[in-house]
């Protein structure tokens, strides 16, 4: 059986997308050796099955990532010859980007067949009938992972943070966010510091030595929500300030506290922003500061890359994907390695567990479905996204696009190792866009006004708890959640 491939490729202005048109098999059909989907064996008549299928890149213009997914949907459409796979690479340059094409194409019935979103906005989209649910088939065995269920192979932190109010699924994901410290060793060679730190304190005398030498310490961006550094920070030591509280808030115990749960805790008072130890994060911050690059709320995220590259700043903070153009980069004169954020002691504040809270587990590269689908084409579908999470394309992601695994049944290569877990998982992740996106967005625009100084910590604080209650009182409504039902708990 000979194989064709064409492709056609299309340039668009805003982010660069690219449209590859990746032909199937030759029109004779032949048994599928991919074992099928979770409803069933893709279609075995003659007729192909049509799939448009939309990955959004990390990086604008990575020819790595853009072979590898060619490389996936031509070795998925070699072991199901019934099925034609037009695949779309697109780079957004943004999560506000990337959420307004979400929306458009989706209320616009013009969404392809499968499609990367983001977790923090499946749940919202499939509450307004938009998305296929994709529930049913998170406990049906696929042949693509070994005859076992996306429940069997995704981790429980992961399944938790995927779930909806209803217990609902409405995207799956291909790789999991890991943050990090990125470092230059030359410079830290330089500056005499000898280990990495692990501590707050031994993070901050780390920055001075690297100040004195006469290097800018970390390269912070801070133009919008998008550049990432300030949510990751706020939420990293707001978990080590409240790690303490967990147990109070977490009312069946699942290890995870669920949107209801934050949902009661906003409510009754029990989170209060405005109040210790919630509001002592923003003063740590904000003295930390002093050791970014300056004017860092207008920097994005691609310069502080460049300004790195160049030996400009000594760290940046990355997740494991985006850390791959800094590790690959021709322009680096220098050795790159990676450690966690350090974390808050008692030293810092009397409520600090003194140990490292993890922001990583989240789920990442969410693969969707839109309820336009016509019916014929679900199972394909649903297959094309169970082989993606098998084990063969999880590892392949992981090796060559610096991806962490999202199932557990994938070999993490060398390349990861240094953004394995090491830490305690958070539970809360109070200002993280999948708990209420207005909340990070806000947080994010009104710290900046915090961070120089035009905003006090007072105000910061009364008008971000505004957003909160809101957003609360909005899950409350949507939900049918009240203290007589213990927020849908009883």
């Amino acid at each position: 059986m000979m194989m064709t491939k064409s492709a056609s490729v299309r340039a668009v202005a805003a982010g660069s997308a690219v449209l590859l048109l990746l032909a199937g098999c030759s029109d004779t059909p032949a048994a599928s050796t991919g074992g099928g989907n979770q409803a069933g064996n893709t279609p075995a008549s003659g007729k192909k099955t049509e799939l448009n299928v939309m990955i959004m890149t990390e990086t604008n213009g990575d020819q790595a990532e853009q072979q590898i997914w060619e490389e996936t949907v031509k070795s998925y459409m070699e072991q199901n010859p019934n099925v034609k796979i037009a695949l779309q690479l697109q780079n957004f340059g943004g999560v506000e980007q990337h959420r307004a094409w979400v929306t458009t194409q989706l209320i616009g019935g013009t969404a392809p067949d499968v499609f990367t979103t983001r977790y923090i906005w499946d749940q919202e989209d499939l509450k307004k009938d938009l998305l296929l649910d994709l529930t049913p088939y998170y406990s049906k065995k696929s042949a693509q992972l070994g005859d076992k269920t996306w429940e069997d192979v995704f981790p429980k932190s992961v399944l938790q943070r995927l779930i909806g109010d209803n217990k609902t699924y409405a995207s799956v994901p291909t790789s999991i966010d890991s943050v990090r410290v990125l470092y230059n060793k030359d410079l830290f060679a330089k500056a005499g510091i000898q280990a990495v730190p692990k501590t707050w304190n031994e993070f901050l005398d780390a920055q001075e030595k690297l100040k004195k030498s006469g290097v800018t310490p970390f390269g912070f961006p801070n133009t919008k929500p998008g550049d990432y550094n300030y949510s990751w920070t706020s939420r990293i030591l707001t978990e080590e300030l409240i790690a303490g509280q967990y147990d109070k808030m977490d009312v069946n115990q699942s290890g995870f506290i669920e949107m209801n749960e934050y949902v009661r805790a906003v409510d009754t008072g029990m989170v209060d922003i405005t109040k210790s130890p919630y509001k002592d994060v923003f003063p740590i911050i904000k003295d930390w500061s002093k050791y970014w690059e300056k004017g860092f709320n207008g920097v994005d995220f691609n310069t502080s890359s460049d300004m790195f590259l160049r030996g400009e700043v000594a760290m940046i903070m990355r997740t494991s994907g985006q850390s791959k153009e800094i590790y690959e980069s021709k322009a680096k004169k220098f050795e790159v390695a990676a450690f966690p954020l350090p974390y808050l002691t008692k030293e810092n504040h009397p409520d600090a567990v003194g140990k490292l809270m993890e922001i990583g587990g989240v789920p990442a590269g969410n693969l969707a479905v839109p309820k336009t689908i016509k019916p014929d084409k679900v199972d394909a579908a649903v297959d094309f996204m169970a082989y993606v999470t098998s084990s063969k394309i999880q590892g392949k992601l992981a090796e060559k696009l610096y991806r962490t695994p999202a199932t557990a049944t994938a070999d993490i290569p060398d390349n990861l190792k240094g953004f394995m877990f090491v830490g305690d998982p958070m539970k809360l992740n109070i200002y993280g866009g999948e708990v209420d996106k207005n909340v990070t967005e806000n947080n994010q625009k009104i710290g900046q006004l915090y961070l120089e100084g035009s905003v006090p910590i007072e105000k910061y604080m009364d008008e971000l708890k505004k957003v909160m209650l809101e957003g609360a009182k909005q899950k409350k409504q949507e939900n049918n959640w009240n203290a007589e039902n213990n927020y849908g708990k009883k």
